[in-house]
């Protein structure tokens, strides 16, 4: 087992592996010293103050001790003199975990560094790279996601990772004792996201309707929707509904036109409505602005912009 550190910190905004990272603190130190064996502080609540004389107090037990503070974020760089101080001499056989959303203060870091200690920060992954993570996260649960089922699970809950994670481990559990998720295991089981859906912004660009999808983009933010969350179901809209328009341009009846899309029948038939009004060129003109979109998000555009301000014109574009 490899040698503990005397701090770790923890930082980033992949909640799913700092979540991990929280859990196997836990076990560790209720497996080593017994249950409550975690001391634990939450830093919205305690001050580095606190901490510290928690970790300078004095103990008879033997054994490892651990603490850990979530949440470090909350505090303020002018109140982390008493931790710095401590850190620089820490107590031995003593283990500081502290966690951190998002980025870490600076000058937490160095201190952590300074001491011997470790500063591991984990990025969230994309949104185009969820599926991909959903595949990994599934094989943790013991179940074979198929690649189609990860990206309507997307479509479906969102992406917010925690959130994800609860619904594959429900379905993990609904499918047991086969440990294959299909495209239908998710569409039966997954509990759809509760924010105004993407859906509707991508239903007002097929309509070409300029100031609904400019109205939806500004409900969703509100509702804390980030633009590089919302480009996966848009398209994703798009595109089922372009396949849909093409279907029936060929003459295909729409019984078959549900059969082709594989999507529940309440979504078929919102899909072939749209599908009936829409213009196939702009559609697939749209397709292509959010291609651009995506590629400029991920740093390979000529043009580069912020994410609110790339978003909001290729909405612009795609609905005009």
């Amino acid at each position: 087992m490899a040698e503990l550190k005397p701090a770790y910190l923890i930082c980033g905004d992949d909640d799913a592996k700092i979540d991990a990272w929280r859990a196997r603190v836990r076990r560790r130190a209720e497996a080593e010293r017994g249950p409550g064996g975690l001391d634990a502080f939450d830093a919205r609540a305690s001050d580095p103050g606190e901490v510290v004389a928690a970790l300078s107090a004095l103990t008879f037990d033997p054994g490892t001790r651990y603490v850990l503070v979530d949440d470090v974020g909350a505090w303020k760089a002018a109140e982390l003199e008493p931790l710095e101080s401590i850190l620089a001499e820490m107590p031995p056989d003593t283990v500081l975990v502290a966690i951190a959303r998002g980025k870490a203060l600076k000058q937490l870091s160095k201190a952590v560094e300074k001491a011997g200690g470790e500063v591991r920060e984990y990025a969230a992954p994309k949104p185009w790279e969820l599926p991909k993570w959903i595949l990994e996260r599934g094989r943790e649960l013991g179940v074979q996601v198929d690649q189609e089922a990860a990206k309507e699970l997307v479509g479906l809950v969102g992406t917010s990772q925690q959130r994800l994670s609860r619904e594959l481990e429900k379905l993990a559990l609904a499918v047991h004792p086969s440990a294959n998720v299909t495209t239908a295991d998710v569409e039966a089981t997954a509990a759809r996201d509760t924010s105004p859906q993407a859906y509707d912004l991508a239903d007002a660009l097929v309509a070409g309707d300029l100031r609904a999808t400019l109205a939806l983009a500004e409900q969703l933010e509100s509702h804390g929707e980030r633009p590089g969350r919302l480009v996966f179901p848009v398209v994703r809209r798009l595109r089922e509904v372009h396949r849909a328009a093409s279907l029936l341009d060929r003459g295909v009846p729409e019984g078959k036109v549900g059969e082709a899309l594989k999507a529940p029948p309440w979504l078929v038939k919102k899909t072939v409505a749209r599908a009936k009004k829409a213009d196939r060129a702009a559609l697939e003109r749209a397709i292509c602005v959010f291609a651009d979109l995506e590629i400029d998000m991920r740093g390979g555009g000529d043009v580069q912009l912020d994410e609110d301000t790339a978003f909001s014109l290729a909405l612009a574009r795609a609905a005009g």
